[in-house]
């Protein structure tokens, strides 16, 4: 399920770093109904194996905008529309009531202020879709190097592990939360039109995160599909990462 919000704020002016993820990650956990949930989510999270997932994510910020390139700031002038998406019921329906209920919300040092927010679930009725990324998929593997250093590598979308990564992550998923064999499902994904000024580089607490905008063809088990579009696509969904819309279904 996912949450579409409008927002304004003061002056019409809202003034963000350009990696504001983790600004609006600290806004989620801030306003989960149940502090009990956001402590359980922000600590623990649904387990398969050693992997930990928080089952959540979320889009880029989405309006008119400028960008300071000297201070290395974007700022968006009049309303902002962001999307929050969940599996997880709970997170959703705690999420949504505190945006409509809070007295004063803040983001950056910015008194905001909620104008709408709309529920939406779109399950996919066909086992092909075509999907525009809201925020930039990331597919990685860590490995180690012959001096024991941690190397991360980061794969484009033309990389035929990609989307196998993209797949067995999605399974992963699937499995931590309703605690199912997935070894019947499937997906794959392609490239559709995905260019070179799609590729986003973003820092995150001091890490550099590669990941990729632009359009995609999906296919997969309609139980996957439908977790797919509540969760996100690829690694880190939880920092910003992944989150797609249907703009098409396959017949």
């Amino acid at each position: 399920m996912k949450l579409t919000i409008t927002f304004s704020v003061n002056d019409n002016a809202l003034k963000l770093p350009l990696n504001y993820q983790q600004m609006l990650q600290g806004f989620i956990y801030r306003n989960l109904l149940d502090p009990d949930f956001s402590r359980f989510l922000h600590n623990h999270g649904f387990l398969n194996g050693k992997r930990i997932f928080k089952l959540f994510v979320f889009s880029q910020l989405f309006g008119k905008y400028s960008l300071l390139k000297e201070t290395k700031e974007i700022v968006f002038e009049g309303p902002v529309t962001w999307h929050v998406g969940s599996i997880v019921l709970e997170f959703i329906k705690g999420f949504g009531r505190s945006l409509l209920t809070s007295e004063h919300l803040e983001l950056n040092g910015q008194e905001m202020k909620v104008e709408e927010v709309t529920y939406r679930q779109d399950i996919p009725e066909s086992e092909k879709c075509r999907i525009r990324m809201l925020s930039p998929i990331t597919v990685y593997s860590t490995y180690q190097n012959q001096n024991g250093k941690k190397i991360t590598q980061y794969f484009d979308p033309e990389d035929p592990a990609f989307t196998y990564l993209v797949e067995e992550n999605l399974k992963k998923k699937y499995a931590a939360f309703y605690q199912k064999d997935t070894q019947n499902l499937f997906f794959k994904i392609q490239p559709v039109r995905v260019k070179e000024k799609d590729k986003r580089i973003t820092r995150y607490k001091g890490f550099i995160i590669n990941g990729w905008g632009g359009i995609y063809d999906i296919e997969g088990s309609p139980n996957l599909l439908s977790f797919a579009e509540s969760t996100g696509l690829g690694s880190k969904n939880s920092q910003g990462f992944g989150m797609f819309e249907v703009i098409h279904q396959q017949p």
